[in-house]
């Protein structure tokens, strides 16, 4: 692989991975550390553990499990604390509305959901030298966006980022499941599905199933087609 190739850096960046699932962080730092170009510091669950970890020794990139519950929070916070580091977000789905909501949030850098670990190594390696690489049609809609905030364009809706699971539990609900219903039709627990209709009520910052529904024709569906997936106010 291309990224077997490199010398190891004087002064290689360090790299902090945060996902909630821990057999993904686990697998990231077991494959980042084995590169000489970086230096990996630690893998942890959440944004309080990543700070308190940062504040020993501070990283210079953050990889960031977009999957990971309240992903745009944690990049915020994580933004917001370690103004200096850059973050590079994985298992982006290269749509619109999410493309600009992890921007929006601060993200530096993402890697697309079906991206290998060479294209995960590409991204950060460019991250670190202050670029991004994106799609020509992703460049497109960032400067667009752009040009419309120049042109006075007022403020829009916060596109909202749902997980592939998230967006199936949320077509169940519109479509009257109850959540012993769906657990049955996902083969998950009951207890899983309570946690991925709580997370949905604070991501669409609704407090009822009916309104969370009630969104489903301008988030899930349009998604689908590839299309911008801010909302509008119910």
């Amino acid at each position: 692989m291309r990224h077997q190739k490199l010398l190891s850096l004087p002064n290689p960046p360090r790299l902090l991975i945060v996902a909630d699932v821990r057999l993904y962080r686990e697998g990231i730092q077991a494959s980042l550390s084995n590169l000489p170009q970086f230096s990996v510091i630690g893998a942890v669950s959440n944004a309080a553990d990543a700070l308190e970890l940062a504040a020993n020794t501070p990283p210079d990139i953050v990889i960031v499990d977009m999957a990971t519950r309240h992903s745009l929070t944690v990049v915020r916070n994580i933004r917001h604390r370690l103004p200096d580091a850059h973050i590079v977000g994985f298992g982006v789905d290269e749509v619109e509305g999410e493309v600009l909501a992890c921007a929006e949030a601060g993200l530096a850098g993402y890697v697309p959901c079906d991206a290998s670990l060479d294209e995960l190594v590409a991204r950060v390696e460019s991250v670190h030298r202050g670029e991004l690489l994106c799609t020509p049609r992703m460049a497109a809609t960032l400067f667009r966006r752009l040009a419309l905030r120049e042109d006075g364009e007022g403020p829009q809706p916060q596109a909202v980022m749902l997980t592939a699971r998230e967006r199936e539990v949320l077509k169940l609900v519109d479509g009257g499941l109850s959540n012993k219903e769906i657990a049955v039709r996902l083969r998950i627990e009951v207890s899983t599905v309570k946690n991925h209709v709580h997370n949905l009520l604070d991501k669409l910052n609704v407090t009822s199933r009916m309104q969370a529904a009630a969104r489903l024709g301008t988030h899930v569906s349009v998604r689908q087609r590839g299309l911008a997936t801010n909302l509008n106010p119910v």
